[in-house]
């Protein structure tokens, strides 16, 4: 997956003449075919920026890649699932304007426009987090800062492993995170315990069962863990 197929995904990207393009936190203005156009976003909060930074820092995989300089597609469903849209969900999620004279849907130099963003974002990807609210140096900074209030890496950490400092741990403590916390993010839910037969149950099938069936059934008795 491609950061311009998730565009096109999320927002129907088309093609056409874009002769200005430039991006700010928060907006993306841009003049396509002889018109003006904007694309007005929500910027996430610096409280849903820290969650998103300390859940990267804290996954060896993910921090290599965005401290290399790299953003691939699933560090941006990392994002997602942390409130933080890198892409949009549909033209709904924006504020879209155009000087054209189109003002029944998404006229073809808003699409022409998301077919840029697209493009630019198989570029460079820190185009979308620019327009979220965060550089490329922002974000590598916080994540950097993120992973040192863990501690350094130690040499036993590999990408192959993908250890990190947010190591879980054998035992129960791994389900004892924070719900916000990056760890608690990582870590598996605490599975359900075996469900408890009712009594009498036993009793019960084999009065419902045909007689044949209810000598084939086994003894009921509570459960064993």
């Amino acid at each position: 997956m491609s950061w311009s197929r998730e565009v096109a995904r999320r927002l129907g990207a088309g093609s056409g003449t874009v002769e200005r393009w430039s991006v700010a936190p928060g907006e993306i203005t841009a003049r396509a075919g002889g018109h003006e156009v904007s694309l007005i976003r929500a910027v996430p909060t610096e409280e849903a920026w820290g969650r998103v930074c300390a859940a990267l820092a804290s996954q060896e995989v993910f921090r290599a890649r965005v401290l290399a300089g790299e953003l691939p597609v699933p560090v941006g469903e990392v994002c997602a699932l942390l409130g933080v849209d890198l892409v949009p969900r549909g033209w709904d999620a924006l504020v879209a304007t155009c000087s054209c004279d189109r003002w029944d849907g998404v006229c073809a130099h808003l699409r022409a426009v998301a077919g840029v963003l697209g493009t630019e974002a198989d570029r460079d990807p820190f185009t979308l987090t620019r327009w979220a609210g965060r550089d490329r140096l922002a974000l590598r900074s916080q994540v950097m800062a993120e992973g040192a209030i863990k501690g350094p890496s130690t040499s036993e950490e590999t990408v192959g492993d993908n250890v990190s400092e947010a190591k879980i741990e054998d035992g129960d403590d791994r389900f004892e995170h924070a719900p916000n916390s990056a760890a608690g993010f990582w870590s598996a839910p605490m599975p359900p315990g075996p469900p408890e037969i009712p009594s009498g149950a036993g009793d019960r099938v084999r009065t419902a069962a045909p007689g044949a069936v209810a000598d084939e059934l086994p003894p009921f008795g509570p459960l064993r863990t």
